[in-house]
């Protein structure tokens, strides 16, 4: 059985105690997860694999100075954890000196967030997500078409603790279903996803019956030549998108000259005025942790407002180093709705491409935020304002900066399509480099 949040504490404190007792100047950063992890896997309509296991993880890091070691373990009796304690301790000093290395943090002010944790989430067993698969495999098997996805549930307890006095626990559930249908001749696909922590508003047979629909229309795909394209993004590939520019927003790759943001301050105002996006632990469609990995209690961080860069990420470090305050930690964000219905952002589009999804995607150049990658699971050509026909995939090479900057239209609905701590509208903008012809599905 997971352990309990008194449990919790107390097996970071018998880390602490015996880190101590072998090295009393050392500093002590303890991290433990204790879990409930489940699944069900299904292909071809069918349920293939299942399982369900309890599991903790374990990570200590010692430091000694400006040297310092960390290991990991899946083990929390008294004996493993001590052997675990004498191993980390035994590798900092062996270690090399780390002049960016930072001092453990001590006592946090910390505030409960009671939306990362679901008790209908937590209660679900092998029943319930039998039930749950049951309505995903459904309407595959109506339309005669194959379905594969997976269900993954987490239930637990995450904690942190410190030799400085840092002590502090949190549950969080979080639920997952994909859902990919694939047509029989084998040339339409489409995807359907639920992320979320809690089980209000998730509807496996909608997610299913979302990713037989864009399998049905994208099957036969009519030869689109590669080139520049107005696009509409669904969701998931204007989260994929998001995701990309946030990770690119650090204030140290900033400073030292290697990226979009070495020319691009805070506070000007380099993207479309219909782009602002901001991270909130408490908000209730991105409910998040109320501390980041190394204990810093995380509260609302605007990152982009109208358009204007209002913060870049910048560690305790860097902070330090540049006589600043340290900014970020947050897994995720909310890019904000738009005016236009979902529905509607298609209108007055003379020839184009709806993208449903992104996958395989990697950085080209971090100075004009280059990134390329393959569409799937659904491309389709517009003409007139209207869907007329799929199209063959493309590899991508586009500016994630001038995507966001030439968007000129936000969907009015906010879908969570990539990540429980992430939601985003579709988004219409305008020269996107759909670079070359992908012959993939």
């Amino acid at each position: 059985m997971p352990l309990s949040e008194k449990q919790l504490g107390q097996a970071m404190q018998k880390v602490l105690a015996a880190a101590k007792k072998l090295e009393p100047k050392a500093e002590v950063f303890v991290g433990l997860e204790s879990a409930k992890r489940a699944h069900v896997r299904y292909s071809r309509n069918e349920v293939t694999t299942t399982g369900e296991i309890d599991e903790a993880g374990l990570t200590v890091s010692v430091r000694l100075g400006l040297k310092a070691a960390t290991s990991s373990s899946n083990q929390t009796d008294d004996a493993s954890m001590a052997a675990l304690v004498e191993r980390t301790v035994r590798l900092a000093k062996l270690a090399p000196e780390d002049p960016e290395l930072m001092p453990v943090l001590g006592p946090q002010v910390v505030k409960r967030n009671e939306l990362a944790f679901d008790a209908k989430v937590d209660a679900l067993d092998a029943k319930g997500r039998a039930a749950i698969v049951k309505d995903a495999i459904a309407p595959g098997r109506e339309r005669a078409l194959g379905t594969a996805g997976f269900l993954f549930q987490w239930s637990g307890l995450v904690g942190k603790a410190s030799s400085a006095g840092l002590l502090q626990t949190h549950p969080a559930t979080g639920l997952q279903l994909s859902v990919t249908a694939r047509t029989p001749s084998g040339t339409g696909s489409g995807r359907g996803q639920f992320y979320g922590r809690r089980l209000t508003g998730f509807d496996a047979g909608q997610v299913a019956k979302n990713a037989c629909e864009t399998a049905k229309r994208s099957e036969n795909p009519r030869k689109l030549d590669a080139g520049r394209y107005t696009v509409v993004l669904e969701p998931a590939a204007t989260a994929l998108l998001a995701e990309s520019l946030l990770s690119a927003m650090d204030q140290r790759s900033a400073d030292e000259g290697r990226s979009f943001f070495s020319k691009v301050k805070v506070g000007e105002a380099p993207f479309s005025p219909l782009v602002s996006i901001r991270s909130d632990p408490r908000n209730a469609r991105t409910p998040m942790l109320p501390f980041d990995g190394e204990g810093r209690p995380l509260e609302v961080q605007p990152w982009i407002t109208a358009g204007k860069i209002e913060a870049l990420a910048m560690s305790r470090f860097w902070a330090q180093k540049t006589k600043r305050a340290p900014v970020g930690g947050h897994g995720g964000f909310e890019l904000a709705a738009g005016s236009t219905p979902r529905a509607k952002l298609l209108e007055g589009i003379k020839r184009g491409v709806l993208i449903s999804r992104f996958w395989y995607t990697n950085w080209v150049d971090g100075q004009t935020l280059l990134l390329t990658g393959l569409t799937r699971d659904g491309t389709f050509l517009v003409e007139d304002g209207q869907v007329v026909a799929p199209v063959n995939n493309f590899r991508f090479n586009q500016s994630v900066a001038d995507a966001f900057t030439k968007c000129d239209a936000l969907s009015t609905e906010l879908e969570a399509a990539n990540d429980a701590e992430t939601v985003t509208p579709a988004m219409r903008t305008h020269e996107f480099l759909l670079a070359s012809v992908s012959e993939a599905v």
